[in-house]
């Protein structure tokens, strides 16, 4: 028996049950770490065997709480789409005739209108024979008298100065954010 740690030179306690001493200092043991098992102890209960039975209890755990909780899900969309109204046959009709009723008014009541499409500004300024890509590119007036740059373009607001230009513009559509310009109806 030792009385002193071999790794540390820490002083060792009394020794185990099993006759190993322990440094509480470092960890060092005068026991090697595998165990020595008798001949009694293999034949009575193997511990691979039990090993063996608790993972494969821990594996079909798991499998049981993964189908359970795929099956929720499932549920739970069922339950979800026999809640929404939008699924309902009833419904369905109903709204194909409120998108059938948005398109008809959404076409151009007046004659001319197919051939004026409402222009965004950029659309507007490209129509005119501007080009977006070039910071010097201009379009002229009617007259010709005015050569206008993008950034200038861009700051019209009233009707008079896209008159001058050729175009229509609906304030409300401006408003609305919607294309508002296009091009002024021959007369």
């Amino acid at each position: 028996m030792l009385e002193t740690c071999p790794r540390c030179s820490h002083r060792l306690g009394s020794p185990l049950k099993s006759g190993r001493q322990v440094c509480a200092n470092c960890g060092w043991s005068s026991a090697t770490l595998a165990s020595h098992r008798t001949a009694a102890q293999d034949a009575s209960s193997p511990p691979a065997v039990g090993n063996l039975l608790q993972v494969c209890g821990r594996i079909l755990k798991r499998i049981f709480q993964y189908v359970g909780s795929l099956l929720g899900l499932l549920w739970g969309k069922f339950q979800q789409s026999q809640r929404n109204p939008k699924m309902k046959p009833g419904n369905m009709v109903k709204g194909l005739a409120e998108k059938l009723s948005s398109l008809e008014q959404a076409i151009p009541t007046e004659v001319g209108d197919a051939k004026r499409p409402w222009m965004t500004l950029e659309e507007a300024f490209v129509d005119l024979g501007g080009d977006m890509r070039y910071p010097n590119s201009v379009v002229h007036s009617l007259d010709g008298r005015a050569r206008v740059p993008f950034a200038r373009f861009r700051e019209f607001y009233s009707e008079a100065e896209f008159k001058a230009f050729g175009l229509e513009m609906s304030l409300e559509r401006r408003r609305a954010k919607k294309p508002w310009l296009r091009v002024m109806a021959e007369n």
